[in-house]
């Protein structure tokens, strides 16, 4: 089995929630506990910092990134606009190949959210925006969205932590694809705005519980 890298496991982490919001990362105590020596930590670390998920602040170390509702909110506005935008090509350009694969993130998801595993979950999830960001043939709105993936990734974790949202999540997406499956350009954008305006109230509910 692959080894997995320090800067895998460290975004994973974060991502997925392990590594809280806030919490001080240290080269040493990381570099300890997987068993590697500071270099790969170190760089592991300078990439996280320029995804804009970590922070170095003089005198106080790193420090994992605490997104405020506000930045939140901004997130989910872009975001919104991106997926609207990929959606509505989607259901000009889509093929049968493109469904299919689109169709078989939901069926994985829903095996998963049987299981109750959120962080499997949220990584099919993310590949399933994704491969609408992809199949958009709008090079731009992809390079864009994957630059805003590891943020946006987050916020999904964030959102399906909530009990039914999983669900309530998987059954979005089929009516995503079904809306792209119309050809209606109009209906497939408002599907997909719709379903990210859904996630954003979850994760800001969240969030204003954490008191942020």
């Amino acid at each position: 089995m692959k080894k997995i890298s320090a800067y895998d496991y460290l975004y994973n982490a974060i991502r997925t929630g392990d590594i809280k919001p806030g919490q001080t990362l240290t080269e040493r105590g990381l570099a300890e506990s997987l068993g590697v020596s500071r270099t790969p930590i170190r760089e592991a670390i300078r990439r996280l910092e320029e995804q804009g998920l970590v922070t170095y602040t003089p005198h106080k170390g790193v420090k994992v990134i605490t997104l405020s509702v506000e930045k939140v909110a901004q997130l989910y506005e872009v975001r919104e606009l991106l997926e609207g935008l990929a959606a509505r090509n989607l259901a000009q350009f889509h093929t049968p190949e493109i469904i299919e694969e689109l169709n078989d993130y939901i069926v994985i998801a829903e095996k998963e959210a049987l299981k109750n595993n959120v962080k499997e979950l949220s990584n099919i999830n993310s590949e399933f925006h994704l491969a609408l960001a992809k199949f958009s043939k709008n090079v731009y709105l992809e390079i864009i969205m994957n630059m805003l993936q590891t943020q946006i990734g987050l916020m999904m974790s964030t959102s399906l932590s909530y009990t039914g949202r999983p669900l309530k999540n998987i059954e979005e997406h089929k009516m995503i694809l079904e809306a792209i499956k119309s050809g209606d350009g109009d209906f497939a954008e408002s599907t997909a705005k719709h379903h990210v305006r859904n996630a954003r109230d979850y994760a800001l509910k969240k969030i204003g519980k954490g008191g942020e």
